[in-house]
């Protein structure tokens, strides 16, 4: 009896311990995960909680999102009159506005919106981890977090605009690229299109993947390689040409087509490549990272990139597909940065991968056996020389991000009120009819009035290049009424060329209002801390 009693005790006492292993076992694998996307949350969250914008185009997007569900697709743009936008729209964020449709119809939209973009950029922390889980890069979790305690990259994260959305398909891309999965590369491309107008990054990828492919295949056979062979053998040909098929069929099966052909040429070669800073005041985001600029701003990540540049010309020979297709992606975002700083957002999480890439070129599937003992004895050798570089790069780290989370705070903290043109748009909802044009005062005003008000229609915005390239002279002389260079025939040109009805004047544009003030015709009918609006009366 006894004895079947310590049996039965002990048999107990194993299924325990086997549950109790498993359960560590699972703690532990899952324990990164959850500890991720508790921190992700918590730090989106606290950041998108700020009542402001630091972008206006966040406004646009909201207020696009509540006419895609009132009106459906829409192919003209009544709403910016001079524009080449006005005749022939495309939503190069449609997908982007439709998923944002359920936040701002059951929710405030504002903050709805924000708490739509918690969700996407945690979902973007997620995959990229979930990439290098895959890849089974050594201290995956370290290199995910190191996304967060970016600020230039926060910053541009944390923007209510579209760019998240692009960086999803980007790094979902190049999971699926890396596998080799082709029907769902195929559906992902065509969707890239209807997402985000920069859906060529993705076509760059995939090219870089092939060419490299087929130089390091032609090294192998010294040189000789046939181009049957080539079109017969390499996979990575075929992913690129899954990708150029998606991306034909968003381009040719789109809402928008055949208006969009034109719209592409605008955005990928007149304002991303050609740029108009120079002639016209482009957004911020369009001008250049000086290098001492962009190298301290973000610390952490020009450290990380240069120690796996050391170890990759140390250890090149073990440097694959993969790590080289990423290097060429890193030398393209790092001078398109150093272009236009707003390229900052695919710059830091490209040099993460990159990096973090390299490290696993280098350490190999057996880093545990290889290069944790060396470790332990380098240790153990310079016990002192450790503790003191460990210290020092634990402190330096921390106060690196410390400072980067404090600026993040202050440039959300400085940026424009949820509640900004709140009274003028109250008022312009409550006088100003259907299909009546307002003159403003800068181009990047539109964003606010469009949300505020949206029966009424404006002159420009979005983009100064989308004005500049429809009507140069009329785009001249917005600019020369609004800085108050042009003294004379102000009322003639607002009434008669740009047929507005009223004129908007932000408070902080003094030459302008003291123009519009002085000059017969005008009649003030609003004003309030923020903005004075003028009625154009009839002669």
């Amino acid at each position: 009896m006894s004895s079947l009693r310590l049996h039965a005790w002990w048999g107990l006492l194993r299924l325990n311990l086997l549950t109790m292993l498993f359960i560590s076992q699972t703690t532990r694998r899952f324990f990164p995960w959850a500890l991720l996307l508790v921190g992700s949350l918590g730090i989106f969250i606290w950041i998108q909680s700020i009542d402001t914008f630091p972008d206006p185009d966040s406004f646009y997007h909201i207020e696009m999102s509540r006419q895609i569900a009132a009106q459906g697709v829409m192919t003209t743009f009544p709403w910016l009159q001079v524009s080449t936008l006005r005749d022939a729209y495309i939503d190069q964020h449609f997908l982007y506005h439709v998923f944002l449709i359920p936040f701002t119809h059951f929710f405030d939209p504002i903050q709805g919106t924000k708490f739509a973009h918690v969700l996407l950029n945690t979902g973007f922390i997620m995959l990229a981890y979930g990439l290098l889980r895959r890849e089974r890069v050594p201290g995956a979790f370290w290199f995910a977090v190191l996304l967060l305690a970016s600020s230039p990259f926060m910053f541009r994260l944390n923007l209510v605009k579209a760019p998240v959305v692009s960086l999803l398909f980007l790094v979902g891309g190049l999971y699926l690229l890396f596998r080799y999965r082709y029907v769902p590369l195929f559906f992902l491309a065509a969707g890239y299109v209807w997402a985000y107008g920069g859906f060529s990054i993705l076509i760059m990828a995939s090219g870089f993947y092939a060419f490299v492919s087929l130089v390091l295949d032609a090294f192998r056979l010294g040189g000789r390689l046939a181009w049957p062979n080539i079109l017969r053998a390499s996979k990575e040909l075929r992913m690129l040409g899954v990708v150029l098929a998606g991306t034909t069929v968003g381009i040719f099966i789109n809402p928008h087509f055949p208006v969009n052909l034109q719209f592409y040429w605008q955005q990928f070669v007149q304002i991303g490549v050609v740029n108009y800073q120079k002639v016209i005041a482009v957004g911020g985001e369009w001008y250049p990272y000086q290098w001492l600029n962009l190298l301290t701003s973000t610390a952490l990540i020009t450290v990380l990139v240069l120690s796996s540049l050391v170890l990759g010309a140390a250890f090149w020979r073990r440097l694959g597909r993969k790590q080289l297709t990423l290097a060429l992606l890193f030398i393209v975002f790092l001078v398109f940065t150093l272009k236009s700083k707003r390229y900052v957002e695919y710059y830091v999480p490209v040099a993460v991968i990159f990096s973090a890439m390299m490290f696993r070129a280098v350490a190999g599937d057996h880093w545990k056996q290889e290069w944790l003992p060396l470790l332990r004895r380098w240790t153990r050798q310079y016990l002192i020389v450790t503790i003191i570089v460990s210290l020092y790069l634990v402190i330096g780290s921390v106060a690196i991000m410390t400072k980067d989370v404090k600026r993040l705070h202050q440039d959300y903290l400085s940026g424009i009120s949820t509640e900004r043109f709140a009274g003028v748009g109250a008022w312009m909802r409550d006088h100003i009819t259907t299909g009546a044009i307002v003159f403003h005062s800068s181009w990047d005003e539109f964003p606010i009035l469009f949300y505020r008000s949206p029966q009424a229609y404006y002159i420009a915005g979005l983009d100064p290049t989308f004005s500049y390239t429809y009507n140069v002279d009329l785009w001249n002389s917005i600019v020369d009424i609004t800085t108050g260079k042009q003294k004379e025939g102000i009322y003639q040109t607002i009434r008669d060329t740009f047929h507005a009805q009223y004129v908007f004047v932000e408070s902080n544009h003094a030459a302008f209002n003291s123009a519009v003030k002085r000059t017969d015709g005008f009649r003030q009918v609003y004003r309030d801390g923020e903005a004075i609006i003028y009625e154009v009366v009839s002669e």
